[in-house]
């Protein structure tokens, strides 16, 4: 579940996140499948390949980013930075910057996030999130 912060109107919406991801050994690559449902009944499906690449160093791939994902790991964080288009309820899509952390708590059962929102280099909204694991 997580909240959208605006940098001038505050509360934006509401949204709860499923994730999915299978980790494929033999290739370093995590194939990972999130689900974002929005207060307002709109949905956003992101469908990533994440590859490892050298010490705590990842490359991502998503069909609505541009480019590529850029990532790092050091210890219980992840930093992960990416431009992509945002689809909004009207179904029209926006270009945002994602500058997003994570961080993994306990033994690895929740997480929690902080991404900046960013156009033109200005930052736009925050987003907050918290994960649970559930097998």
């Amino acid at each position: 579940m997580g909240v959208t912060l605006g940098r001038i109107g505050g509360f934006q919406n509401r949204f709860t996140i499923e994730a999915e991801g299978r980790w494929d050994a033999s290739a370093n690559t995590l194939a990972l499948k999130e689900t974002y449902t929005f207060d307002d009944g709109h949905i956003d499906i992101l469908t990533w390949t994440i590859i490892k690449g050298g010490e705590g160093q990842y490359e991502g791939r998503e069909t609505l980013i541009e480019g590529l994902a850029d990532g790092e790991q050091s210890g219980n964080s992840f930093h992960w930075r990416y431009h992509r288009n945002v689809p909004s309820a009207d179904g029209t899509k926006s270009k945002f910057g994602f500058n997003d952390w994570f961080f993994l708590h306990d033994d690895g059962n929740h997480m929690t996030a902080h991404a900046s929102l960013t156009k033109l280099g200005i930052e736009f909204a925050t987003l907050n999130a918290f994960y649970e694991r559930v097998v």
